[in-house]
């Protein structure tokens, strides 16, 4: 018993016996098509690209430098690590609650922010509707989706600069700390240095020397001092040249301290941007996805494909039928 067999002419009979119906079908697809695309919300997406700056160029910390051997100096633009830091920063859980709550999305998408389904629901969205990604060039390509093309912009552009606030605010939280541990060491020295003071204060007016000792001994070499009338000059002369050197030591390691702080004490939060615009987003003029005569085309290929391949299919199982019988 052989099995029925379709080639092209078959096929082609097959849509001639049931031209009507394909045609019919094929139109109210296509009919629905273009309905559903005018009553669908239409989405626009909102687009922008930014680059990093280099954060060891972007504060005055480092601006006020005179001179410095690390080469990180001559790159204006962030490394890779610093595109990484900003791409895991902008794609956070606190951008995007900030963002939320700066452009009032619960009020516009008509949620509850004291409702966890709703919380879930616009977290959801929002994440849906915005996308990030790095370029070949080390730059950040973002995107927002939404049916108002004016907040889709809004709210890329609040995206970009809150992240960018955010990193600032991290990179000035870091050095405000350092701040606060170095003024609490020169505390620390301060009260070391005076101990010390009043220690060769009291040495001094002892041994009834008061030249300054050089640590390196220079003026001994010389032969400055004289022993008349000091009380064992000897023993004088090396307890005070050694807490003498000890204070000197401290006095350098506490103006460096003063230097470093006085740099980090030039950090604020209104420091240049480490975030800047290749291209600012704008508000798109035509909506996202495929347009209204892409739309019509696909549905009728489709609905006249598959109508086709239904009845080529219901034609080859009445003829394995009527076979078999």
């Amino acid at each position: 018993m052989n099995k029925p067999t379709f080639d092209l002419v078959e096929i082609i009979k097959i849509i001639q016996r049931n031209l009507k119906m394909i045609l019919g079908i094929t139109f109210l697809a296509t009919a629905i098509g273009a309905i559903g695309y005018n009553l669908k919300d239409k989405e626009y997406e909102a687009k922008a690209e930014a680059y990093m700056l280099n954060p060891l160029f972007g504060d005055r910390n480092h601006i006020l430098r005179r001179a410095t051997a690390d080469i990180r100096f001559v790159d204006y633009f962030g490394t890779e690590g610093d595109v990484d830091k900003a791409m895991a920063l902008i794609a956070s859980k606190n951008v995007e609650d900030s963002v939320i709550s700066v452009c009032d999305l619960y009020k516009i998408y008509q949620l509850d922010p004291t409702k966890a389904k709703d919380r879930a629901a616009i977290s959801e969205r929002y994440r849906n509707n915005f996308e990030a990604k790095r370029t070949e060039n080390a730059s950040i390509m973002c995107s927002y989706t939404d049916t108002d093309p004016e907040r889709s912009a809004k709210v890329l552009d609040h995206i970009v600069k809150i992240t960018d606030y955010q990193f600032r605010q991290y990179l000035f939280t870091v050095k405000t700390n350092a701040e606060i541990k170095i003024n609490k060491k020169i505390s620390e020295i301060d009260l070391q240095i005076n101990h010390y003071t009043d220690s060769l204060i009291a040495m001094r007016n002892l041994y009834k020397i008061y030249d300054i000792i050089s640590p390196n001994r220079q003026n001994m070499i010389v032969n400055s001092m004289s022993a008349n009338g000091k009380v064992n000059p000897a023993e004088g002369v090396e307890k005070i040249q050694n807490i003498e050197s000890i204070k000197d030591q401290m006095v350098i390691s506490r103006a460096e301290l003063v230097a470093t702080a006085h740099e980090l004490n030039t950090t604020n939060l209104d420091e240049m941007s480490l975030l800047h615009y290749v291209s600012a987003p704008s508000v798109p003029n035509k909506p996202s996805g495929i347009g209204f005569v892409l739309t019509v085309f696909a549905c009728a290929f489709a609905a006249f494909f598959f109508s086709v391949l239904l009845f080529s299919f219901t034609a080859y199982i009445k003829a394995l039928a009527d076979t078999e019988r």
